[in-house]
C-alpha cells in the first residue's frame, strides 16, 4: 500500500514540474539558510569547550576603578600567577602567557643560507599551559617540552614553513636550532597541532614564559602595570569560584601598594563565556562575538525557515482547486479521508526530503565560501557528520508544518463540491488564514529589509563619518633599527609617489588591538587621584602627517631618548576643566614620568566609533619609534616593490611587512560588518521566499475568480480595472505588514544602535524607504499574473461543465 502512495506522489511532482520546481526553490533557499546559521551559531557558541577542564578553567581579569570610571581588562600584571599558584595551594592549577605577540626568527639551512620569518602569533607559556589546555603532540614531551629557558615548541603549519621537506619526519628537525630576533638561539623541542579555529588561545608557536620573564624584567615583576599578560586558573569545582574571588580580595594586599589596592580588584570569567563576553573584551589576538548577536542570529534562522515553509504551505493550497476533483473522485469510490491524507503526506513529504537533500548540497558549496568570506575573523566552519542533528530536527520541523496542514485542507474538500469545482475557504474577518500566513511572512520581510538599511546606514557613518585625522593612502610598518630612521625617511622621500614619511608607536586610532595605556595626574596628586588616558608616541612630523588640528601651544620640536614634553588632546584637558590656552605649559605625571604640556590637538577618534574619545598623551619619545607611516599618492604594484625594495635594503637583517591604515580601520567594525552583510542577504533571502508566496497567493486567487473575471470583462471592464482589482490584494497584505513590523524593528534596531557611542539617528524615511520597497517588489512580482488574467478569454472563464 505504501508502495503505491510513494508511486503515485512521485507521479504527481513530475507531472506538475513548475510547481515542484517554484516549491522546491523556496523551501531549500529557507532550509539551507537555516542550517548554515546554525552551523554559524554552534561553531561561535563551542570556542574553546573541547578542552578537558573547560568547566572548571577561569581568566583572572582586573576591575581598574579611577576617579570617574571603573576599566575591565582581560590581561593582568604578569607577576599575579606566580604569587597565586605560591599562596593558594587548593587550586589545582595556575598558568600564565604573554602575548601573542610579534617576533621574528630565522633559519639557517645545510648551505648557510638563511631564510627570515615573522610571525603574530609567539605566545609566551610557562610549563602549566600544556596540562591546562589540550594540546595534541606530533614530536616531543609535553612534561618538558617547556623547561628548558632557550626551547620552542613549534605547530604543524610552522613545520610545513620552515622545514618543508621534513614535515612527515618530525623527529629529524628535533633539536634544530631557530634563531629568534636575530640574537637568541631557541632548540626545537616539540611539534603540536595547530590550535582548533574555535580556540582563543591563539598561537603559532611557544616559547617559555620563563625566557619573556628573563629578557623583559621590568614588565615581568611589576604589579602596578597591565601589560598583555593572561592567567588561567583550574578550580576542584565550580561551587570554589566565589570563595575564591573573596580571599583575592583581602589577600592582594600582600602584593599591590596601598594605592593600587584602593584602584585593583579580581575576578574570574569562566573560559567558555570568553567568546561571548564584550565587558573585558576580546582575548590578545582574538576576537568577539556577543551572545545577543548569537540570539538574533538563531531567531533570523528560524524567521527564514518559517518564512520558507509559509510560502511552501502557500503555494501547495493554491494547487487546491486543481486537485480538487481528484479528492472528489477518491471519495465518491470510497477513499477514507486517512487515506487522502497519508497520500498527500507522503507526496509533500517526498518533496520536503528531496529539497532537504539538495540544500545540503547547497550549504556543502556554500561553508567554504563563507569561510573565505569571513577569513579576517579566521573563521573555520565545517560541515559533516556532526551536524546530522541540526539537518534532523529542522527536516522533522519542516514536515510537522509544513506537510501535515497542507494534507489537512486538502483532504477536506466535500466530493460534491469539489467534483462541481465549487469548494469554499473558511475565512475569518477580512483575511483566511492563508492570507495571515502571507502578511506574517511580509512582516518578517519588513524588518530585515528596514534593519538592512539601518545597518548600511551605520555601516556607512563609521566609514565616511570624519574621523580627526587623516588616514587615506596611508601604508604603515615595522621600523627594526632606530638608528637609521633619518637614512630610511630621506631615501624614501626621492621616490616621487611617497608624498610624506612619520614615525610613532602607532596611528591615531587605535587598531589590531595594539594601544598604549597609562595613567595621568598632577604632581601635587596622590595616585588614587590619577585617570586613566591613552599613551602615544609621537616624532616631530605626526601632527602634520596625519593632519592634527593644533588648538593651542606648539608641536614637539626635537624627538629625545628621555621625553619632557607632552601634547595633549582636548578630552584630557576637559578633565581639569582647564581651557587649551590653560594647559600649556601645565605639568602633569603619567606612568612614565613627569613633563610639560606644549600643545594641545583638536578631539580626534583614537578609538573606534563604537567607543567614546578618551584622554590622550603624545610624547617626544623616541624610544617607541617602532612603526613608520608613509603616505603613498599612488599605490600601484610598482610603487609598493620600490617601497619593498628601500625597506629591504635599509633593514637587511630582517622581515618586511606593510599594511594600509584603512585597512586596518575597517577590521575594527569586521562583527558589524558581518550583521550588514547578513541583513542584507537575510533581506534577499526573505524577498525572494516571499515573492514566491505572493505569486502561490495571486495563483490561487486567480483560479478562484475566473468566473469573476469573466463577468467583469464582459460587462465592460478593462485591463487596467482587473489589474488595479488584483492590486488590492496585495497592496493591503504589504502596508499592512509594513504597520505591524514598524514597531519592533524600531525597538530593535534603536537597542542596538544603543551598543555605539556614536551613531546614526533613526529616521522615518528610512521606514518608508524600506516599505516602498517592499511594495515595488510585490508589484513587480504579481504583474504577470495580474496581467496574464486581465488578457484572458471571458468565453473560457464563464463555460460551465
Amino acid at each position: 500500500m505504501f508502495k503505491n502512495y510513494i508511486k503515485i506522489a512521485w507521479r504527481n511532482l513530475l507531472k506538475n514540474k513548475v510547481s515542484t520546481i517554484i516549491n522546491s526553490i523556496g523551501l531549500s533557499i529557507g532550509i539551507s539558510a537555516c542550517i548554515l546559521i546554525l552551523i554559524f551559531v554552534t561553531y561561535e557558541s563551542s570556542f574553546d569547550d573541547y578542552h578537558t577542564n573547560a568547566s572548571r578553567t577561569y581568566r583572572v581579569v582586573q576591575h581598574n576603578k579611577l576617579p570617574d570610571q571603573t576599566l575591565y581588562w582581560n590581561t593582568t600584571a604578569y607577576p599575579l600567577a606566580e604569587a597565586l599558584r605560591n599562596d593558594f595551594p587548593d587550586i589545582d592549577m595556575v598558568t600564565q602567557t604573554a602575548g601573542p605577540m610579534s617576533r621574528e626568527f630565522s633559519i639557517q639551512d645545510q648551505e648557510r643560507d638563511v631564510s627570515r620569518f615573522e610571525e603574530s602569533e609567539v605566545l609566551f607559556a610557562d610549563a602549566y599551559y600544556l596540562q591546562t589546555f589540550d594540546t595534541k603532540w606530533l614530536a616531543g614531551n609535553p612534561d618538558t617540552a617547556l623547561n628548558d629557558l632557550n626551547s620552542i615548541v613549534l605547530t604543524q603549519t610552522l613545520v610545513e614553513k620552515y622545514f618543508p621537506n621534513d614535515q612527515d619526519n618530525l623527529q629529524s628537525i628535533m633539536g634544530k636550532t631557530i634563531l629568534l630576533q636575530g640574537k637568541d638561539p631557541l632548540k626545537i623541542t616539540g611539534v603540536v597541532k595547530d590550535p582548533p579555529p574555535n580556540s582563543n588561545q591563539r598561537y603559532s608557536l611557544l616559547i617559555p614564559y620563563e625566557f619573556f620573564k628573563v629578557n623583559n624584567t621590568f614588565f615581568a615583576n611589576n604589579w602596578s602595570g597591565n601589560y598583555q599578560g593572561t592567567t588561567f586558573v583550574v578550580l576542584q569545582n565550580k561551587d570554589q569560584r566565589k570563595l575564591l574571588e573573596s580571599k583575592i580580595t583581602t589577600w592582594k594586599k600582600k602584593y599591590l601598594k596601598p594605592e593600587d589596592d584602593a584602584r585593583i580588584s579580581y575576578a574570574l570569567q569562566p573560559l567558555q563565556e570568553i567568546h561571548n563576553e564584550t565587558l573585558y573584551g576580546s582575548s590578545p589576538g582574538g576576537y568577539i562575538i556577543p551572545t545577543h548577536i548569537l540570539y538574533t542570529a538563531l531567531l533570523v534562522a528560524l524567521f527564514i525557515l518559517i518564512i520558507a515553509i509559509v510560502n511552501f504551505v502557500n503555494l501547495i493550497t493554491a494547487q487546491s482547486v486543481s486537485r480538487s476533483k481528484e479528492v472528489g473522485i477518491r471519495k465518491a469510490l470510497g477513499s477514507k479521508r486517512l487515506d487522502i491524507v497519508i497520500q498527500f503526506l507522503v507526496e509533500n513529504g517526498m518533496m520536503i526530503i528531496i529539497t532537504l537533500i539538495s540544500s545540503i548540497l547547497i550549504v556543502h558549496v556554500l561553508i567554504h565560501q563563507l569561510n573565505s568570506h569571513l577569513s579576517i575573523i579566521n573563521l573555520k566552519l565545517e560541515f559533516g557528520i556532526k551536524d546530522i542533528g541540526i539537518i534532523i530536527a529542522i527536516g522533522t520541523f519542516t514536515i510537522l508544518l509544513a506537510a501535515i496542514y497542507p494534507a489537512i485542507v486538502l483532504s477536506a474538500f466535500k466530493p460534491v463540491q469539489a467534483l462541481k469545482n465549487k469548494i469554499q475557504i473558511r475565512k475569518t474577518g477580512a483575511f483566511n488564514f492563508r492570507r495571515s500566513l502571507i502578511v506574517f511572512q511580509f512582516i518578517i520581510v519588513q524588518i530585515f529589509v528596514i534593519a538592512a538599511i539601518i545597518v548600511a546606514f551605520q555601516m556607512d557613518y563609521f566609514k565616511n563619518e570624519p574621523k580627526g585625522f587623516s588616514s587615506s593612502a596611508v601604508i604603515t610598518t615595522s621600523v627594526p633599527n632606530h638608528s637609521k630612521l633619518d637614512v630610511f625617511k630621506n631615501i624614501l622621500l626621492e621616490n616621487t609617489s611617497i608624498t610624506d614619511v612619520a614615525y610613532g608607536s602607532g596611528p591615531p586610532m587605535a587598531v589590531n588591538g595594539f594601544q598604549l595605556g597609562t595613567s595621568f595626574r598632577l604632581p601635587e596628586q596622590n595616585i588614587q587621584e590619577a585617570k586613566d588616558a591613552e599613551m602615544k608616541v609621537a616624532g616631530t612630523n605626526y601632527l602634520k602627517f596625519y593632519d592634527l588640528k593644533l588648538i593651542a601651544g606648539r608641536n614637539f620640536t626635537t624627538n629625545k631618548e628621555a621625553f619632557d614634553e607632552f601634547i595633549v588632546n582636548e578630552t584630557l584637558v576637559k578633565s581639569y576643566n582647564w581651557t587649551p590656552e590653560e594647559a600649556i605649559g601645565k605639568k602633569i605625571e603619567i606612568n612614565e614620568g613627569q613633563a610639560t604640556i606644549v600643545g594641545v590637538v583638536k578631539d580626534y577618534h583614537n578609538n573606534s566609533f563604537q567607543y567614546e574619545i578618551t584622554p590622550c598623551i603624545l610624547l617626544n619619545w623616541s624610544f617607541y619609534h617602532n612603526q613608520a607611516f608613509i603616505k603613498i599618492n599612488d599605490p600601484n604594484p610598482e610603487a609598493l616593490a620600490s617601497l619593498e625594495k628601500t625597506w629591504k635594503n635599509t633593514f637587511p637583517n630582517a622581515v618586511y611587512d606593510y599594511h594600509f591604515l584603512d585597512d586596518a580601520i575597517e577590521k575594527e567594525y569586521v562583527v558589524e560588518g558581518m550583521i550588514y552583510k547578513g541583513f542584507t542577504l537575510f533581506s534577499i533571502l526573505a524577498i525572494s521566499i516571499g515573492c514566491l508566496g505572493l505569486f502561490g497567493l495571486m495563483s490561487f486567487i486567480i483560479s478562484r475568480k475566473k468566473k469573476e473575471i469573466g463577468l467583469r470583462k464582459v460587462l465592460g471592464a478593462n485591463v487596467a480595472q482587473i489589474i488595479s482589482f488584483f492590486s488590492k490584494e496585495f497592496i493591503q497584505i504589504v502596508v499592512l505588514a509594513f504597520v505591524l513590523a514598524v514597531p519592533f524593528v524600531y525597538y530593535m534596531m534603536n537597542l542596538w544602535l544603543e551598543g555605539f557611542t556614536y551613531r546614526i539617528t533613526i529616521s522615518i524615511w528610512m521606514f518608508l524607504g524600506g516599505g516602498v520597497l517592499t511594495l515595488f517588489i510585490a508589484l513587480v512580482t504579481c504583474s504577470f499574473q495580474s496581467i496574464k488574467a486581465a488578457f484572458s478569454n471571458p468565453i473560457n472563464a464563464l463555460r460551465e461543465e
